[in-house]
């Protein structure tokens, strides 16, 4: 038997110490010299991830990509890893992780007629704990990772393992204990031995050169060549991955359960506009799918797949781990944000294209055909003189919504589709055009993944300030905000919110006020290696001036900025009619370098429980001060209720006995390597002037699994759509709901053609850690499905467009649709 399974790789950071254009080239060559050794050296086996990298081979230079197919067959050349990158594995969403999956498995499936098996992410900083479910969604069972490392976290078992997530599916996995790459072979070796010893099993040493690139030298070859001409007992073979893991597939194996952190946890923080700017791309990329998938069910509309597919491309690649991970050279990052604006831009192209066509087909004339399609009465809308301007509202979620809309220029009113008056109110404007300096929010109600028509206009019901507010109004009284289901109160001392108030179930959710602080990371590098809790407090936010700027039917707001020496910040509290969370847009004006800026909010909570939103899911982990990702929401709850602390593209958080702190702001140095000693005036930072982004505080009666949680964070991130229309007739009704879901805990989050083109593709997902049977009902192709849910369980669905064939379940890859 061979103790050790040597793997010949070469981990190429395609982007990190220079930028994605010098990747390319390092990719080639290394390739290139990748292929020069099997020339020369018989027995030698390489491996490689990435089909980004292949991708970018086959584009540019043909013949070698050739001759990496036929290694390929040969058996030599040897693919791993199933995704587009070696991505970061806590911040990208559960789709976005499935979408690397789809892309890269289809692509290794088309070009070499394999589907990888082994995941492979060595320099990835930390797995979050729904990846092996997700990986084996996609058809693969075992898993290769280095971070965190032993010392990092020695609980995880070292080596070999099985490593369990959530939902209690598992892969084996393999720890590279030592490094990814290495050229003294006989340290290595020697390493290795001294691992399987300890194990009982053999175990995998990779070798060659790493980070920029290179794979086996000739030097490192020569040192294995002859330490297998010294191995009589046959100890050591050129191996793969894949091998490997066949060959201990009977040997008993510890179990991890759970996810592997930490490593680098400043990463989660760092370069706040590239994360916040990620966000939106995710977001605007899902909603482009929907939409184009219910334009092409009701009018035939065709999405422009190419557009879309790069569009994730692009989002893929810059979820790269040292990108993502805010770590790499400032070049590198300004080419992450253009890179996202593309893919955003691209996407947001996709959606309009087919909202329009939908509202365009929406049926505004109302019988009343002698409507004059002429703009005489209004700058903005096309309204005749005493009559409405239709607007069409969109839903991109799988549940019913309630929420603002907001259109260009002063309105009087707001009516539904079957003409009842909704609320509605003048608000300030983005833009001061002489005396046109205001806007008008309505309070709309729209079905699931569907639209619904509105109209604006004249005869304004609500005049002033005294008028009687509805039942799902909003009100003010000095600086407490009121709806039917909070009471938020602001303190005209600090700024802070004091009192959030659940007033079906009488409870209140702060033990204490919120605040501002400032902590002093000057001993971390950027990625704050080998530090795991940032608490050494700076100062806090203070001196505020408080201010109501906003005050009506449909929404309240309050203004308060505060400071810390040369540093300002200014909040907006807005709660909205029939909003259950209250939402905070922020900006902050930064000049401190080496901080960190958290929201600091104390939970109405003894021995309070913190649950961090992972992708598709949620897991609980321990208040004790470490630094941990999370996605679109964290919470900390106690025996009566909770407060969740929802972000619009905040990954980082820490908790501390009662009080959650979401961190915002890292004003880190570019790409500070260990370089602590090294610093001199020629060093740019991170974050700073003006940043501004949004949370949201959402309180709860009774338990997480109960509350509304993944949904308010949903609608916090992805808010409705609309299109300011004309008169027309058209062949679509007036309200559209495209799907229903029977259970609460049961969301769609992506819905899409299928790649055969033949079908459609729906992602569901459990929400609340329990099982669920759910009827799934997709009114866009008059199909539905049952099925049963396991806690956190993810499925795919693919509707078939011919309604003779059955929906059925299907891989991530959607290889058993084809």
């Amino acid at each position: 038997m061979s103790y050790i399974h040597l793997i010949g790789n070469a981990h190429i950071d395609p982007v990190w110490l220079w930028t994605w254009r010098e990747g390319l080239h390092e990719i080639k060559a290394t390739f290139r010299s990748a292929l020069d050794r099997m020339k020369e050296y018989e027995g030698y086996v390489f491996t490689c991830a990435c089909a980004s990298y292949y991708e970018w081979v086959e584009e540019n230079d043909e013949e070698m990509f050739s001759e990496i197919r036929s290694r390929v067959k040969e058996g030599r050349w040897k693919i791993v890893g199933g995704m587009w990158v070696q991505p970061d594995m806590n911040t990208p969403s559960g789709e976005s992780i499935a979408r690397h999956l789809l892309f890269s498995q289809r692509y290794f499936y088309e070009k070499f007629g394999i589907l990888v098996k082994t995941g492979y992410n060595v320099d990835t900083f930390g797995h979050n704990g729904q990846l092996p479910q997700l990986l084996n969604l996609a058809g693969i069972v075992n898993y290769v990772w280095m971070r965190p490392m032993m010392n990092e976290n020695a609980g995880i078992p070292e080596g070999t393992l099985i490593w369990e997530g959530i939902d209690g599916t598992g892969v084996k996995a393999f720890r590279i204990p030592d490094a990814y790459c290495g050229e003294n072979m006989e340290e290595k070796i020697s390493l290795s031995l001294a691992l399987s010893e300890r194990a009982g099993i053999p175990v995998m040493c990779f070798y060659g050169v790493g980070n920029h690139g290179g794979g086996p030298t000739k030097r490192v070859l020569d040192q294995i060549e002859g330490a297998m001409a010294k191995d009589d007992e046959g100890m050591m073979m050129y191996s793969s991955p894949d091998e490997y893991f066949d060959a201990i597939k009977d040997k008993p194996l510890p179990i991890w359960k759970g996810e592997l952190q930490h490593h680098a946890s400043g990463c989660y923080s760092t370069f706040a506009d590239s994360k916040l700017l990620h966000r939106k791309a995710e977001n605007q990329l899902l909603s482009a799918e929907k939409f184009g998938v219910m334009a092409k069910a009701l009018k035939g509309h065709a999405p422009d797949k190419h557009a879309l597919d790069r569009a994730w491309k692009r989002l893929l690649f810059n979820q790269f781990h040292d990108l993502l991970g805010g770590c790499s050279i400032k070049d590198a990052m300004d080419d992450m944000i253009r890179e996202l604006h593309a893919s955003l831009t691209e996407a947001a192209h996709a959606e309009n294209a087919a909202l329009q066509k939908i509202s365009w087909n929406v049926d505004t004339m109302k019988g009343m055909s002698g409507r004059i399609r002429s703009k005489e009465a209004d700058f903005y809308r096309w309204g005749l003189k005493g009559d409405y301007t239709p607007i069409v509202v969109f839903n991109p979620h799988s549940f019913r919504v309630k929420s603002l809309v907001r259109v260009v220029g002063e309105t009087d009113c707001a009516l539904d589709d079957d003409g009842n008056e909704v609320p509605l109110q003048v608000v300030r404007a983005q833009r001061t055009n002489g005396k046109d300096k205001w806007d008008s929010v309505f309070l709309s109600d729209v079905p699931a993944l569907g639209y619904r028509l509105y109209w604006i206009g004249a005869e304004r019901k609500f005049k002033d300030e005294n008028s009687e507010i509805p039942e799902n109004g909003v009100s003010v009284d000095g600086f407490t905000m009121e709806n039917r289901y909070v009471r938020v109160t602001i303190s005209e001392e600090t700024g802070e919110i004091k009192s959030l108030y659940v007033k079906d179930g009488d409870y209140e959710a702060m033990k204490a006020p919120t605040s501002v602080r400032s902590y002093d990371i000057a001993h971390c590098d950027t990625w704050a290696h080998n530090v795991f809790c940032f608490d050494k407090l700076d100062g806090e936010f203070a001196g505020a001036g408080v201010s109501v700027i906003e005050k009506g039917p449909v929404r309240a707001s309050i203004r308060a900025v505060s400071s810390l020496r040369g540093n300002t910040v200014t909040r907006i509290y807005s709660l909205e009619a029939d909003a259950k969370m209250v939402k905070v847009d922020m900006k902050i004006d930064m000049r401190d370098k080496h901080r960190m800026i958290k929201i600091c909010a104390p939970v109405n909570a003894d021995d309070m429980r913190v649950v961090s939103e992972i992708p598709y899911g949620a897991i609980e982990r321990k208040a004790i001060g470490e630094e941990d990702p999370c996605q679109r929401w964290v919470l900390g709850e106690g025996a009566e209720g909770g407060l969740a602390v929802i972000n619009a593209g905040s990954y980082s958080y820490s908790a501390v006995d009662n009080e959650i702190r979401l961190t915002v702001i890292n004003t880190s140095a570019f790409a500070d390597h260990y370089g602590q000693q090294e610093r001199d005036e020629s060093m740019e930072y991170m974050q700073m002037g003006v940043t501004r982004l949004s949370y949201a505080l959402y309180p709860y009666k009774g338990k997480r699994q109960d509350s509304d949680t993944v949904k308010q964070a949903a609608l916090f991130n992805d808010p409705l759509k609309w299109v300011v229309e004309t008169y027309h007739e058209g062949t679509l009704n007036a309200c559209y709901e495209g799907v229903s879901v029977s259970e609460e805990n049961v969301l769609v989050r992506a819905v899409k053609t299928a790649e055969n083109g033949k079908g459609w593709i729906a992602r569901m997902y459990e929400t609340a850690g329990r099982e669920a049977n759910a009827e799934a009902y997709f009114r866009f192709a008059d199909r539905s499905v049952s099925l049963a849910f396991k806690p956190f369980e993810v499925k795919t669905v693919y509707i078939p467009f011919d309604g003779g064939k059955t929906v059925i379940e299907t891989d991530i890859p959607e290889i058993s649709a084809e």
